[in-house]
């Protein structure tokens, strides 16, 4: 299954390989790769140099390795958090625009809400209200609490049942909970908000799907006008306090 690794980039080399036979149907979670020994010398290779493959395999969430008797290096699926964690990382490095985070949110959620508004059952949208009246507490404390805003649209994504989308929904999520922190929204914006997400709430227990796309997409366009204006009034706030770093750092905090 395997070739000689070439010796530039050692591990690197082994990583590709193995990637590429997971990607390829020839190992499968689960499967238990041979021994150290077998497999250095498969790859002609060092154990040291097996092994620094296997970290950066672990890292990416596609090995896992085991101690003792029973154990060794097993071909693992990779989960939710290893992937959020990874598009999270890229948006760290790449820091989004408030108009491209806005962008990407009108393209999905006004479909969102439409599926939901057919597929939502009468328990999924009690707890869509359950959130919906927390949010309602923290405005009259005001204490408006970000991540609870942000929830009710990851309820509505959870809603349409598609993993893919409430991984980028769940990375989008960080992102707008730090630079709402950030920029320090006022009571007006949290106002806007939960009336919005009222609107939005309405016409999901009417199950009217062209209605409740209207009300989540001119609700992303105000939550996107508010933002860009509330930047440009802090004279002090440059664009590089905006940084994905900094974002999500401030959004990993709150939530």
């Amino acid at each position: 299954m395997f070739k000689t690794a070439k010796f530039s980039r050692i591990s690197e080399n082994i990583v590709q390989q193995i990637r590429q036979a997971i990607l390829q149907g020839k190992l499968k979670p689960g499967d238990r790769l041979p021994s150290e020994k077998g497999l250095a010398e498969d790859f002609g290779v060092s154990k040291a140099s097996l092994r620094e493959a296997f970290r950066a395999l672990e890292a990416l969430g596609l090995l896992e390795v085991r101690q003792g008797v029973s154990g060794g290096a097993f071909i693992r699926q990779v989960d939710e958090k290893t992937a959020r964690d990874a598009l999270t990382n890229y948006l760290y490095f790449h820091n989004p625009s408030i108009a491209e985070l806005s962008q990407v949110r009108c393209i999905i959620e006004p479909q969102l809400a439409e599926i939901a508004a057919l597929a939502a059952s009468e328990e999924e949208l009690d707890q869509l209200e359950e959130g919906h009246q927390e949010l309602k507490a923290s405005l009259s404390d005001d204490d408006f609490n970000h991540s609870v805003e942000i929830d009710f649209h990851r309820r509505i994504a959870i809603i349409a049942n598609n993993p893919f989308i409430c991984l980028i929904m769940d990375a989008v999520r960080d992102m707008l909970v730090g630079i709402k922190d950030l920029i320090q929204t006022d009571r007006d914006f949290s106002e806007k908000v939960y009336l919005a997400h009222d609107r939005i709430l309405i016409a999901l227990r009417e199950r009217d799907p062209n209605k409740a796309r209207i009300e989540m997409f001119r609700h992303v366009k105000e939550v996107e006008q508010s933002l860009i204006v509330f930047k440009q009034r802090h004279s002090s706030l440059r664009d590089s306090d905006l940084d994905g770093r900094r974002v999500i750092r401030a959004g990993n905090e709150t939530s």
